[in-house]
């Protein structure tokens, strides 16, 4: 059965960064082999100097972080817009710990980089899917069942327009979410470092 955010247990979702770098190397590292390649379609723990820079948002990526109870990191989300045909479109990618999968966090990290890239202007995302990730693929079957399709030897590039009920998502962060009841934290409050819940 899937579970969403909202069943229980306080979590915490905010925009990410350099102070972040630690944080995000150690979710990287704990991601099972598959989650990696689904995500960056190669092993990517440890995490090159390069890609660090990436999920960063150094490079000017729109970064987003979910943390458990206990301020550790279990998802990552990033929105990097970039020029196709002649217009900015929002390049998007997520990865959600393995043992949160299937909880709803994929799909809040989306709907809030998706809300965010509307309020700057974006009309539209690129997603590189891998043939394999049945469940990034059913996402986009069920909300862009139309968007354009190209399948290159690594990925299918989907390119779907925001409608406007995606473009009214993305809450404003930082701020609390309901992670699954099911992963007990070791004290009662958020300790998220550094971050306080809005």
């Amino acid at each position: 059965m899937q579970r969403t955010p909202s069943d229980a247990n306080v979590g915490l979702i905010w925009p990410g960064g350099e102070h972040d770098a630690a944080s995000i190397r150690e979710f990287i590292c704990g991601l099972s082999p598959r989650s990696q390649y689904l995500r960056f379609f190669a092993a990517a723990a440890p995490p090159s100097s390069g890609l660090m820079r990436v999920l960063c948002g150094r490079t000017g990526a729109d970064i987003l972080l979910i943390a458990d109870r206990n301020g550790a990191v279990i998802a990552h989300g990033m929105a990097a817009d970039t020029p196709v045909t002649g217009e900015l479109a929002s390049n998007v990618g997520l990865v959600v710990a393995d043992r949160w999968q299937q909880q709803g966090l994929g799909t809040l990290l989306l709907r809030t980089l998706i809300g965010r890239a509307s309020r700057r202007g974006i009309g539209s995302l690129v997603l590189d899917v891998l043939p394999a990730n049945d469940r990034m693929l059913g996402i986009v079957s069920r909300w862009w069942p139309d968007a354009p399709r190209q399948l290159t030897p690594d990925a299918v590039v989907i390119r779907p327009a925001i409608t406007p009920w995606q473009a009214a998502g993305g809450q404003a962060v930082p701020g609390l979410i309901k992670l699954g009841r099911d992963r007990p934290a070791s004290q009662p409050g958020l300790a998220a470092p550094g971050r306080t819940a809005a």
